[in-house]
């Protein structure tokens, strides 16, 4: 059964809401005794820095792919959204299996020679195809692919900003975004 798509819009414009508002504010007080919690006892920067650099990471890629490949972008995005189950498992999936083989790879010593490039050449998949994730996000809420992909940035922001409900968030997305690529070569 399909949600009414009023209703799935509701749900994906309220839980950035619910990001940028919520837990943040809680995590981000002093205790009693004036020491930091939360966000600044771990970062060494200001935590806008937290927002922009996905932000612009999803602006510049997700522009990117928007503009080098419409059609395949539409159809990446419309995997994400029909069927984002199983797209979080491939994605994962993946994630898992290149991690064990490359500390397979590398406990071989030899091995070593292939897990790094490995290793490199999916961290620079995980960042592109991550991307389609956002952008499904952003086609949520917006028609056209200008609207979503300002949505999507936001999205990314508030996702960088937000201490661990918005990794988890972040990563979910993220994971859904390469999935859909890894389903189109297991399929």
């Amino acid at each position: 059964m399909r949600l009414p798509a009023l209703r799935v819009r509701r749900i994906a414009l309220g839980v950035p809401s619910f990001l940028a508002a919520g837990p943040s504010t809680a995590l981000a007080q002093r205790g009693t005794d004036e020491v930091r919690t939360g966000v600044e006892t771990v970062s060494q920067y200001p935590w806008y820095v937290d927002a922009v650099i996905p932000a612009l990471i999803t602006l510049v890629i997700g522009g990117l792919l928007i503009v080098v490949s419409p059609d395949g972008t539409r159809r990446r995005t419309d995997r994400a959204l029909e069927s984002p189950g199983p797209a979080l498992v491939y994605g994962v999936l993946s994630l898992v299996v290149v991690i064990g083989a490359s500390f397979l790879l590398a406990m071989t010593g030899i091995g070593l020679v292939i897990a790094l490039p490995l290793l490199a050449g999916y961290v620079i998949v995980l960042l592109v195809a991550s991307e389609f994730g956002y952008l499904a996000v952003g086609r949520l809420a917006a028609g056209g692919w200008l609207p979503a992909l300002a949505v999507a940035t936001v999205v990314s922001a508030v996702t960088g900003v937000v201490p661990v409900i918005g990794s988890i968030a972040g990563f979910v997305i993220g994971m859904i975004g390469v999935g859909t690529v890894v389903g189109e070569f297991v399929s």
